[in-house]
């Protein structure tokens, strides 16, 4: 009796905990990327013990990172791309949920939270420091375990029998590629325009900020501008897609300070 008392306090807890991280967790990946770009300053001035830093693979190593983000950002844009529009109601009145049926959502259940996870990762690698890395991944586990217990009880809630069904055949977070299924929807390519060259404008700049302060410690003059250039390219692209999004946002936030 004890025992479950004690068991249902605790999941209760988890679900609290759960909710607020869903609600104002979103710093935490922001928070810890600021301790790695402390951390990859400091390596540079004291690059002993970690990974290839100063080494003729250095350089590699850093495309290897920026390559293990844009892989992040292209299961987004995948998922995004083939997900068509929730918003169907079967014949009983009931949200019919087809974006779990087909594409990245018939082999892993969060593919947007698992490739936010890998962006994230490559971003964190990049600092070259083994225990960080270490810290980094199992903090955020615990980290996206609590979001994703919020985000499912939210759908089971909304789609009841249908998605217990579906999540009790679909692993959560580690993609098993043998239930892939097809999308039957075409490549939604205004859709992902919209939603994720922000990130990608956002992951390019980021890598760009690593790249040129270690250049300038290290008072190198050859400055590579390329990251920069994509960045500033996705930035336009993000911007004329969501012209009219922006500037009622702006209109919003200028009637709010006045």
């Amino acid at each position: 009796m004890l025992l479950t008392f004690i068991i249902m306090a605790l999941q209760e807890e988890f679900e609290k905990q759960s909710l607020w991280l869903l609600k104002y967790g979103k710093a935490f990946p922001y928070i810890m990327l600021m301790v790695g770009y402390l951390l990859l300053i400091k390596s540079e001035k004291y690059p002993s013990g970690l990974i290839l830093r100063q080494s003729p693979y250095e350089k590699l190593y850093e495309a290897l990172c920026l390559g293990l983000s844009l892989s992040g950002c292209l299961l987004r844009i995948i998922t995004m791309g083939y997900t068509p529009k929730a918003s169907v109601p079967d014949q009983k009145g009931v949200f019919t949920p087809h974006h779990y049926t087909f594409g990245a959502y018939s082999i892993v259940r969060h593919p947007l939270y698992l490739g936010n996870f890998i962006i994230w990762l490559g971003m964190i690698i990049i600092t070259g420091n083994f225990w960080f890395i270490i810290s980094f991944a199992l903090l955020y586990f615990i980290y996206l375990e609590r979001i994703m217990m919020a985000k499912e009880k939210q759908l089971k809630l909304k789609f009841g029998f249908k998605y217990s069904r579906w999540a009790d055949n679909v692993p959560a977070i580690l993609p098993n590629v043998w239930l892939y299924k097809k999308p039957h929807s075409a490549f939604n390519w205004k859709k992902v325009s919209q939603r994720e060259t922000g990130r990608l404008c956002i992951t390019f700049f980021i890598f760009f900020v690593f790249e040129i302060s270690c250049q300038v410690i290290e008072r190198k003059n050859n400055y590579n501008f390329i990251l920069l250039l994509i960045s500033a390219v996705l930035g336009i692209i993000y911007t004329v897609t969501n012209f009219s999004f922006i500037t009622s946002f702006i209109r919003r936030l200028i009637v709010k300070m006045r």
